[in-house]
C-alpha cells in the first residue's frame, strides 16, 4: 500500500493549480493571517488597491497584460481582478500618481526606465537609499502630496525610488506585491545585506499599514539566486507575510535548467513574454489545463510573465478572503479581523544587511533550487510516512 498512497500524493504535488500555488506559505498561514490582519486598515485606504513593487520584472508591461485583458479568465479570477482595479485602463499620462490600479503604477513608463513603484535595476539597498539606480537620489518623505511629486517626476528621478517615500506616496494602498533581490544576486550582495534591506522595505510599508505579499524571484543563468530565495521565504515565515513562490512554481513546470529558453528569456535572466503559440495575454488554462479546477496548461509551461500574473492573482483570491474579507482559513488561525484600524508593527522580524541592481540588462535574479516551501509541509510529511510504512510479505 505504501508505495500506492506515495505514488497518489506524488501525483497530488505534480498539480499546476491554485491549491499548490498558494500553498508555500502554508506552514505559517495561520501567523500570516494574524499578522496581516493587525497590519490591515480600511481607514484612509482605497479598498482592493494593491501596489506591486520591484524591478524590470515588476516594470515590464507583460507582467500586467493578463490580469488587465487576458484570456481565460474564471468568475473567481475576474472578481478579485475587479477588486484589484486591475482592469481598469490605464491612464493616458505616464505619471499619474492618483490611479489606483498598482499594474500601471508599476508598468508606467514614467522615465526611460522607470515606473512609480517598479524601477529596471533596482536592488533592495538602492530603494531603501533611494540611490545607486542612476541618475539623482530621490528624498525621503513622510508627506503624500510631496511624495507624489518625486514618484510622478521622471524627468529629476529617472531611476531612482525610494522605499519610505513609495509607501508615503500610495499610502491609500491596503496591500502590496513585492519582488526583489534578482539585482541583489547579479551584483553578489551578501544575502545578510539583502536580508536587512528587505526587511527595511517591509518595514516602510507596514508602517504605512500595507500588508506586504513577497514572492520568491525566478531561476537564472549566471549567479546563484538560491541563497536569496531562501532569505526571502525565512523572512515571509518570521514575519508572519504570505507568499508567492514563483521560483518553486518555475521549477515544478519546468525542472532542472529547462526553465532557460520556455519560462525565462533568452537572456537568462527575465521572463518570456511570447514564443510561437503562446503570450503573457494567452489562456493559462488551455491545452492541458482545467478552469474548473484553476490548473494551468502548457501557456503556463511556456510564458514567465503569464505565469506569474497567474500567481499573483491566485494568492490575492486567499489573501483578500482571509484578510479584507475576514474570512478564517481552513482549520481555523488568524485574529479576528480589524474593524477598521490595524495598528502599524514597530518592526520586527530577523533582520541582516543591504544592496542591489536591475533592469532588463542590469536584472540579476540568481538561478535557485527548490526551497522548503515547494510543496506543503502537510504532503511532504505524508509522503514520508508512505514511504516509512512497512510493505507486507
Amino acid at each position: 500500500m505504501a508505495p500506492a498512497l506515495a505514488a497518489l500524493f506524488l501525483t497530488l504535488a505534480a498539480q499546476n493549480d491554485k491549491v499548490r500555488a498558494n500553498s508555500h506559505d502554508d506552514a505559517w498561514e495561520s501567523a500570516w493571517v494574524a499578522h496581516c490582519r493587525t497590519v490591515y486598515t480600511t481607514s484612509g485606504k482605497n479598498a482592493g488597491m494593491v501596489l506591486q513593487i520591484g524591478d524590470s520584472i515588476t516594470h515590464s508591461n507583460p507582467y500586467s497584460q493578463w490580469p488587465r485583458y487576458g484570456a481565460g479568465k474564471t468568475a473567481e479570477d475576474s472578481a478579485v481582478l475587479a477588486w484589484c482595479m486591475a482592469e481598469t485602463a490605464f491612464p493616458s499620462a505616464q505619471n499619474d500618481a492618483t490611479s489606483l490600479n498598482g499594474f500601471y503604477l508599476a508598468a508606467a513608463d514614467t522615465s526611460g526606465n522607470r515606473g512609480m513603484t517598479a524601477s529596471s535595476g533596482l536592488d533592495t539597498v538602492e530603494l531603501v537609499s533611494g540611490n545607486g539606480n542612476g541618475g539623482a537620489a530621490m528624498p525621503t518623505t513622510t508627506n503624500q502630496a510631496t511624495a507624489r511629486g518625486y514618484v510622478s517626476n521622471g524627468a529629476s528621478y529617472p531611476a531612482n525610488l525610494q522605499a519610505d517615500t513609495v509607501a508615503a506616496a500610495f499610502s491609500n494602498a491596503p496591500f502590496a506585491v513585492l519582488m526583489l533581490g534578482t539585482n541583489d544576486a547579479g551584483a553578489g550582495r551578501s544575502t545578510a545585506a539583502f536580508q536587512t534591506d528587505l526587511t527595511s522595505i517591509v518595514d516602510a510599508l507596514e508602517a504605512r499599514n500595507i500588508v506586504v505579499i513577497l514572492s520568491t524571484i525566478p531561476p537564472r543563468t549566471g549567479p546563484d539566486a538560491a541563497p536569496y530565495n531562501t532569505v526571502i521565504r525565512s523572512l515571509a515565515q518570521s514575519r508572519g507575510l504570505p507568499l508567492i513562490d514563483y521560483h518553486a512554481e518555475i521549477l515544478a513546470r519546468r525542472p532542472g535548467t529547462s526553465w532557460q529558453g520556455t519560462l525565462i528569456s533568452s537572456d537568462g535572466v527575465h521572463p518570456s513574454a511570447s514564443d510561437a503559440t503562446y503570450n503573457s495575454s494567452s489562456d493559462p488554462y488551455a491545452a492541458g489545463g482545467n478552469a474548473a479546477t484553476h490548473t494551468t496548461g502548457a501557456a503556463c509551461d511556456n510564458i514567465g510573465y503569464l505565469l506569474r500574473s497567474w500567481l499573483t492573482v491566485q494568492k490575492l483570491k486567499e489573501v483578500k478572503s482571509y484578510v479584507a474579507d475576514g474570512v478564517n482559513p481552513p482549520g481555523g488561525g488568524g485574529a479576528p479581523p480589524p474593524g477598521g484600524g490595524g495598528a502599524p508593527p514597530g518592526g520586527g522580524g530577523a533582520a541582516p544587511s543591504s544592496s542591489s541592481s536591475d533592469d532588463d540588462s542590469k536584472c540579476g535574479c540568481g538561478s535557485v533550487g527548490p526551497g522548503p516551501g515547494a510543496f506543503p509541509a502537510a504532503l511532504a510529511a505524508l509522503l514520508a510516512l508512505a514511504f516509512a510504512v512497512p510493505r507486507r510479505r
